[in-house]
């Protein structure tokens, strides 16, 4: 009777020990001290490089930098929290805004939440391959079980466990190891996935929003101030609930590029894009945008554009792999008034390299 007694208080001990375990696990992650530095506001001259970083070849000009969680996109490779305070601080001293690239709109087989398994069995909300780009899958955005991988604010306690205990098997979500390495914020990529599931699912705009909005929430609960940048997915905007829960926006090909590189995309395009944009501007956020062009012509031109709508452009390579390239501000470019971007009639005027090359006074930009 007393063996039986003692092995009874033993596993009530442990027991109890397992029940405390756990409960120390379902209070979820410590909040994070708040997000200091530039206002992104602020931040005019950006920077875009996911791929082969190097902190001491980032101009010092550049006062917002977008890179990769990762070095090489791999969870061996992930920048630690001294890395992102070094990319933080300029060479002189002066505070950067630094930015995690995060693609919620597709699953990318190169990334440590990857499952091997998925390549043969793939979980339902993964869709189809993207062609132009091997290895990033369309994913089912709206349901829990990609959800679960980017945020999860009520983790269950074997999932916390499993954090613990079986990492391999139970990757913590993406935004908790963002926010952790201490960067400002997350810009958001193939937010416009949500275009390519319209036919099949009606409410996929409405999806995106709810979406952006849960990481939105999460990022900046743990962390004040958290960023929240999206790119493009700019018809978003005209929902007031989508502009209450970003902090800005980037355009990717606005001018050039949206169908094919070096290719002028049509006037129509370029003018509903704008005028979505400018909901942006009104609403009082930065927009960005970045072009995929090498023609200096072009660049001028397009650089002057930017500048008259008051986007804050940069170029680069599309495979994102070379150091960010100083962009001169013209000092001649006119700004879009807030009353024109009301009333949507900013002109978008049809640019060709000929335009560029008459505009008297532009100063060139420069690559380091």
């Amino acid at each position: 009777m007393r063996s039986l007694l003692k092995l009874l208080a033993v596993l009530f001990a442990f027991a109890g020990l397992a029940l405390f375990a756990a409960s120390r696990f379902l209070e979820g992650p410590e909040p994070l001290g708040p997000r200091d530095g530039l206002a992104l506001a602020d931040a005019k001259i950006w920077g875009y490089q996911l791929q082969r970083l190097k902190a001491d070849l980032i101009p010092n000009e550049v006062e917002l930098l977008v890179t990769d969680y990762s070095r090489d996109g791999t969870r061996a490779g992930v920048w630690t929290a001294e890395d992102i305070a070094t990319l933080r601080r300029r060479p002189d001293g002066r505070p950067r805004i630094v930015l995690a690239y995060m693609s919620i709109g597709e699953a990318e087989n190169y990334r440590g939440y990857w499952r091997p398994h998925w390549q043969a069995i793939a979980p339902g909300w993964i869709g189809p391959e993207n062609k132009d780009w091997k290895g990033n899958f369309a994913v089912r955005y709206w349901q829990p079980g990609w959800q679960k991988v980017i945020v999860n604010p009520a983790p269950s306690v074997i999932q916390r466990l499993g954090e613990r205990w079986l990492p391999s098997m139970f990757p913590r979500p993406y935004l908790d190891l963002v926010l952790e390495a201490g960067f400002d914020g997350v810009y958001l990529d193939k937010v416009d996935g949500f275009e390519d599931w319209q036919s099949e699912r009606p409410e996929a705009a409405d999806d995106m929003i709810a979406f952006v909005a849960a990481i939105s929430r999460y990022g900046k609960a743990r962390r004040p101030g958290f960023l929240i940048v999206p790119q493009n997915g700019e018809a978003l905007l005209e929902k007031r609930s989508y502009l209450a829960v970003i902090d800005g926006i980037a355009k990717e090909d606005l001018q050039y590029g949206a169908n094919s590189d070096g290719t002028q995309n049509t006037p129509d395009d370029v003018a509903s894009a704008a005028l979505a944009l400018n909901l942006a501007i009104i609403a009082g956020l930065p927009v960005y945008q970045v072009e995929y062009v090498r023609d200096p012509a072009l660049r001028l031109m397009i650089q002057k554009e930017a500048q008259r709508l008051g986007y804050r452009v940069l170029f680069a390579n599309r495979e994102l792999n070379l150091p960010p390239e100083r962009v001169e501000q013209l000092p001649e470019a006119e700004a879009l008034s807030i009353d024109a971007a009301k009333q949507g009639s900013g002109p978008i005027p049809t640019l060709s390299p000929a335009d560029g090359q008459r505009a008297p006074g532009l100063a060139p930009v420069r690559v380091p």
